[in-house]
């Protein structure tokens, strides 16, 4: 899974300024805001002003209105934090007294029993357990936020206890605000409870260990010395993993660090036998095997640390004005096994005895890569078609899209294998000092076989990297593609050039002057597609915190609750209960489905914006009278009706249902915009622009239903 849509800026978001989808430019959300609150400022006042004259004629009507009118400036800005505190706590008794607490019992028994049940042979078990906790926690709390908000004000308005509320020095503005936040509080509490109980339970429930036996790997030699062990992890949460382990790859046990302003390469840390063999921390290591060290290049000096296991290596340390050379053995190597469902295992080799032939006891630890928060920067993407000569520049052709294979889901293109056809991603802004140890990348295609053969073979690929200003480019590296699998892979500082020349990433000429470099994929095997998209390869910036992420998507729950009590307060402040609740949740299902909602709208309202739309996109079949005939006519979604009066009657319907239908989405929460399930669950990091954007549109939502929450309240108060 990729983030196909990228997050635009906060203030590009807010003021405009970016193009949309379809290349227009976008009005930002300010303008947006400001103009659907002068439209809902002129409608509220003409609304008002019919109820107040049919209520009390035109004059006295007119008095009403204007007093209303001057009043709400202090009602609405002069609100006293000390009544309104108390309101507060009012409303979180009564939602206790409701017995909210119940939504944890439900929350607790099905984590119960859904440990037994999360597809425990999935190979993303991540992803589901992620999946189940936030759609669990947001499905039990609307309800209850709702529940809660709903019968609250009709109740004390059908007791008349409202009444004895209005008559002190309370605002009807403190009332509602007093309320949303008093409901919002135990909501919260709730949400705080179940985010705490999730983390642990998925944490808890993906945790487990594997073991490396010795004696069950095999151990390949050659002429009698060892020089790979190789074998499977034991089973363990139902999957093994693969584990090789080199044997020329030891390491001493001590740690290594450079001293500031080229002071030399200090040891650090000592252990085991580095320090039985009289090794210090706080020597000065100068030479290894005799070779004197350069200074500031420990990397350098970690590699000259490397050997087969149980060999020894001599370094020649300087511990105050005395230099020893002390024989240390290599008895440590530290790797990862293969990594399977998602997640790999830190593997650490312990070598002892007094030669290489000793034994190698290994130690596993907890699964990494099954809870991360990707940073992604992603780069523009262009194809190089399949056609001209290999060897003459001037006949390649590039193009904004590959190949059509004749799927449905254009999102992607593809390139074919074994031609010239590649996929090139251009990035920018790298500099040395943000990538020192190189590159990492993620590569997630997809595989379109023309003809099956082993059916869950990879398809072989190649890539390289380029400096689009000189052409200088690395040698090609082969990976294996597979579906729905992000292949990680790592460009290293020093990399191969076509000229077999060992040459700085940045330095050696791979890198344009100004940051800039290509990365081209090619597929290689024969009559074999790769599927790309410009979200598809990017590179690994960094790792983001998981347990800020975490909480930044279960921010977004919390933003829904408060938005979903919010308008539940507001929509009792005019309705009975039981109704106030139905079109509560009923703002719920449309919001949730606005963008599905949005394009019938305008597939009816403007049927030329079909055109522009992505095949799996588009919406057939007209609005739902039209559907509603086609489907007792037995006629399919994509032919024209036949031209007549009953077409037109029957379209002309459609068409101002569906206008109506447009506003009222625009003056719904668009809740789909709050789930960050798939970043969570997929391992991104939630943008920081994302949060903003939401808590400006929670914000926006909030502001309109204080200020209508309060002129209902204000003209029940004056009825009464």
């Amino acid at each position: 899974m990729i983030i196909e849509k990228p997050v635009p800026p906060i203030w590009q978001w807010l003021f405009g300024g970016g193009a949309t989808s379809n290349g227009l430019q976008g009005d930002g959300a300010l303008w947006e805001f400001f103009q659907a609150t002068w439209v809902l400022g002129l409608l509220g006042l003409a609304i008002g002003l019919l109820i107040t004259i049919f209520r009390y004629g035109p004059s006295r009507g007119w008095q009403n209105l204007l007093r209303v009118l001057a009043q709400a400036p202090r009602d609405l800005l002069g609100i006293s934090p000390r009544r309104i505190l108390g309101l507060t706590y009012l409303a979180m008794r009564e939602a206790f007294r409701r017995r909210v607490w119940v939504a944890l019992l439900l929350f607790f028994a099905l984590l119960m029993f859904a440990g037994w049940n999360l597809a425990p042979q999935s190979d993303q078990p991540g992803v589901i357990y992620l999946n189940f906790v936030l759609t669990a926690t947001t499905f039990i709390m609307l309800p209850v936020a709702i529940f809660t908000s709903a019968f609250s004000l009709p109740q004390d308005i059908k007791n008349h206890t409202i009444y004895t509320v209005v008559t002190k020095p309370v605002r009807p503005s403190e009332i509602l605000l007093g309320r949303i936040i008093g409901f919002s509080l135990v909501s919260t509490l709730l949400l705080l409870i179940m985010g705490v109980t999730s983390y642990i339970f998925v944490a808890r429930g993906l945790n487990h260990s594997h073991a490396l036996i010795a004696k069950d790997l095999i151990r390949e030699t050659v002429r009698g010395a060892p020089v790979r062990y190789e074998g499977n992890t034991t089973r363990s949460d139902h999957h093994r993993h693969h584990g090789q382990i080199e044997a020329d790859e030891f390491f001493p046990e001590i740690e290594l660090q450079a001293l500031p302003n080229d002071g030399g390469i200090t040891i650090s840390k000592t252990a085991g036998s580095a320090t039985a063999s009289g090794l210090k921390e706080g020597d000065l290591l100068e030479a290894i095997d005799g070779v004197s060290l350069v200074a500031g290049k420990l990397d350098e000096a970690i590699l000259s640390l490397q050997g087969k296991a149980g060999t020894k290596v001599a370094l020649t340390v300087r511990r105050g004005d005395e230099s020893l050379i002390v024989d240390v053995p290599r008895t440590i190597l530290e790797t990862f096994t293969e990594p399977n469902r998602g997640h790999k295992h830190r593997v650490l080799a312990h070598h002892s005895g007094a030669s290489d032939s000793g034994k190698v006891d290994y130690a596993l630890g907890e699964p990494e890569g099954l809870f991360v928060a990707r940073v992604p920067k992603y780069g523009r993407l262009r194809f190089r078609d399949s056609k001209g000569d290999a060897k003459n520049e001037a006949t390649w052709e590039f193009t904004e899209k590959g190949t059509n294979i004749g799927k449905v889901f254009t999102y992607r293109s593809y390139i074919r294998g074994n031609t010239l056809a590649a996929a090139i991603w251009t990035f920018d802004g790298l500099t040395p000092e943000n990538y020192p140890d190189g590159i990492d990348l993620d590569v997630n295609i997809r595989v379109y076989r023309s003809h099956i053969g082993k059916i869950d073979a990879p398809v072989a690929g190649s890539f390289f990297v380029r400096n689009p200003d000189t052409g200088a480019s690395s040698q090609e590296r082969i990976f294996s593609g597979k579906d729905f699998t992000i292949d990680q892979m790592k460009i290293p500082r020093k990399v191969w050039n076509t000229q077999d020349e060992l040459v700085d990433l940045f330095d050696g000429g791979l890198v344009t002057e100004d940051g800039r470099f290509e990365v081209w994929v090619s597929c290689v095997d024969p009559g074999q597609y790769f599927g790309m998209a410009e979200a598809d390869v990017y590179i690994r910036a960094r790792d983001a915190s998981y347990t800020a992420n975490f909480i930044k998507g279960f921010l977004g729950i919390e933003l829904q609750i408060i938005l979903v009590t919010a308008l539940a307060v507001f929509f009792s402040t005019f309705l009975s209960g039981p109704v106030a609740m139905l079109i509560s949740f009923t703002a719920i299902v449309l919001g949730f489905n606005k963008g599905f909602l949005t394009r019938l709208s305008q597939s009816v309202l403007n049927p030329e914006s079909i055109r522009q739309m992505d095949a799996y996109e588009r919406i057939y079949g007209g609005g739902p009278f039209e559907s509603f005939y086609r489907i007792i006519t037995q006629r399919n979604l994509t032919s024209e009706l036949d031209a007549g009066m009953f077409r037109d009657v029957v379209k002309n319907i459609d068409h101002s249902l569906m206008y109506v239908v447009n506003k009222i989405l625009s003056l719904l929460p668009n809740f789909e915009q709050f789930v960050e399930v798939k970043y969570l669950s997929y391992g991104y990091n939630i943008p920081a622009d994302m949060l903003w954007q939401h808590f400006f549109a929670f914000l926006a939502f909030l502001f309109a239903v204080y200020v209508i929450g309060y002129f209902v309240l204000k003209s029940r108060e004056m009825a009464g």
